[in-house]
Order: structure tokens, then C-alpha cells, then sequence
């Protein structure tokens, strides 16, 4: 089935208005904040920054992609060239690789003779990031060293295929680091703490709980029912069983779309819900929400 999707998104740019607008403006006023309030906006807008690349990825709000990915294309983050992240995230929505260890993009699971492998300290370390304080702190080194060994690998096999998209990213980083340096008088060092660490930290405090191993893949992928707050920071992406079933789906639908078929996900993926991030944190805070090597039986 198609999905219904306006020849305008208003509400679509009218977020990329506000995404740009609100850092724009936090990293203008930013050197006279406290760093508290720094790290609140900072962390906010860039968080919301990866959910608006995240929209456009999947064919929002035009129906040109080359436009969509311009949206889009600005290294707010500084730490993944949006092409990258762009090919990869479209290759997590293969159901039947979800979770997968060397297949799965996104999966923090780890196949039997990989973590046999490991040395005991990173055992351990990743342990700690099966907890969701571990994810919020730890978890952005990891994600970063696991991707960016994963592109040196392909450059050491003489695989240039991202080279170019990593020149681009490098000119990007300059020009958002010299607009937030020269221009805002805000320290680099400033402004990865309180705005490119904390918005990757709140993206993994929400894919956290996303995806889970099982044997059947339509058991793999969650439901967090949770407030407006969160669901608009997530751009609804937190009732990820619905957006996997419709990818195409603009956020702002997704709500409906999902209150419709509610029984329906929540059979079809055995009872994968929380009942907002409250209950997440509750239970996995300093537990770990799983074991980090995928069952065999897989």
C-alpha cells in the first residue's frame, strides 16, 4: 500500500525551520550561556538534528532526493558523513538481517567466535554498554571506533568508495567548526561536549531499546509508547515497529498510523513494548538490556 503522503510537508519544513533555526541561534548565544543550558539546547537540537537526517533518508520532504539529502547534508554531528550513514541505515531496514553481527549496521550484538576473540577489557567494556548508562556515555566512543575502523578497513583493502564522501565531510566539519569558533567564539572542544557528544548520546538512548535478537525477525523490533516531548526529539521514530512495517511513512503520520494497528504490531512482534523511556531507564539503567553475543540457535 502506498503510502499517503502530501506533495508538501508542511510540518516537515516547518521542523527543518525550527531544527536549523534553534541551533543556529544556541550556538549564536552560546558563549554567553552557562554550561548547563548549553549542554541542554546543545544536546537537543543537535538529538534532533539525527532524527531530521533521519526523516530525509527516507524520502522526506520531496519527493527529490537530491534535495532531501542537501537538507540534510550539514555534519551538525561532526562525527558521521551523512552519505555513509545514509547507505547504511538504508541497509539496516532488510528485516531479515535485523541484529545480525557483520550484516546489521546498527546491531550491537557480537557473533560467538568474534567475542571469544575479544580481549577480556573489551568484553567488558561493551558489557557496559549493554546497560543504558553505558550506551549514554561509552556508547558514543564505541559507535565512533567501530565506524570509523570500519572505514580505514575499506581504505587499507584499497576500497575508495567513501573517499569522497569523507573529503566533503572534512570541508563540512571546517565550515561548522569556524561558524561555531570565529563567528559564535564558542571553544571546539566546547562544542563537541555539549552539542555533537550529547546528540549522538540521546540517538543511542533511543535506539537502544529498538531492536532485540529472536529467532523470528519480525520479534526483533520495538514499541515505545512515550510522551510528546520525546516522541517529537524521535520524530515519532520511537514506535519503531510501525516505521519499520512503512519507512516511507512521514513522522507526523506515524502516530495514527500506529493507534490503527496497534494490536496487530504488538502481536506481530510477540509484546516488544515499553511504556515510555521511564520504564527503560528503570529496568536497564545500570543492567544490561541483553547479552552482547547473538544466541546460536540464530
Amino acid at each position: 500500500m502506498p503510502d499517503a503522503t502530501p506533495k508538501f510537508e508542511t510540518p516537515t519544513w516547518l521542523l527543518i525551520v525550527a531544527v536549523y533555526g534553534g541551533w543556529i541561534g544556541v550556538t549564536w548565544y552560546g558563549a554567553d550561556m552557562p554550561w548547563w543550558l548549553l549542554l541542554v539546547l546543545g544536546g537537543w537540537f543537535s538529538g534532533w538534528y539525527y532524527s531530521l537526517q533521519h526523516e530525509v533518508i527516507h524520502g522526506h520532504p520531496t519527493k527529490w532526493r537530491w534535495l532531501n539529502d542537501l537538507l540534510g547534508y550539514a555534519p551538525l554531528g561532526l562525527f558521521i558523513p551523512y552519505p555513509i550513514y545514509r547507505t547504511s541505515h538504508i541497509r539496516h531496514h532488510t528485516t531479515d538481517i535485523l541484529t545480525l553481527p557483520g550484516q546489521d549496521p546498527e546491531s550491537f550484538y557480537f557473533d560467538a567466535g568474534t567475542w571469544a576473540a575479544m580481549p577480556r577489557l573489551l568484553q567488558r567494556i561493551n558489557i557496559v554498554n549493554n546497560t543504558l548508562i553505558g550506551r549514554l556515555t561509552v556508547g558514543v566512543p564505541i559507535v565512533m571506533a567501530r565506524f570509523w575502523w570500519a572505514e580505514i578497513r575499506l581504505l587499507l583493502q584499497g576500497d575508495l568508495s567513501n573517499l569522497g564522501a569523507w573529503v566533503r565531510h572534512a570541508v563540512l566539519v571546517w565550515g561548522v567548526l569556524y561558524w561555531v569558533t570565529a563567528i559564535c567564539g564558542l571553544p571546539a572542544w566546547l562544542y563537541i561536549l555539549t552539542f555533537a557528544y550529547p546528540g549522538l548520546a540521546l540517538t543511542l538512548m533511543r535506539s537502544y531499546s529498538e531492536h532485540r535478537a529472536a529467532l523470528d525477525p519480525e520479534h526483533r523490533t520495538a514499541i515505545v509508547e512515550t510522551s510528546p516531548i520525546w516522541a517529537l526529539l524521535y520524530l515519532n521514530n520511537n514506535l519503531h515497529a510501525a516505521h519499520h512495517d512503512r519507512p516511507g511513512l512521514p513522522w507526523y503520520r506515524l502516530p495514527a498510523f500506529y493507534a490503527s494497528n496497534k494490536e496487530r504490531f504488538l502481536s506481530r512482534n510477540d509484546g516488544f513494548f515499553f511504556a515510555g523511556y521511564g520504564a527503560v531507564f528503570r529496568q536497564f539503567l545500570s543492567a544490561p538490556i541483553d547479552a552482547p553475543v547473538l544466541p546460536k540457535q540464530r
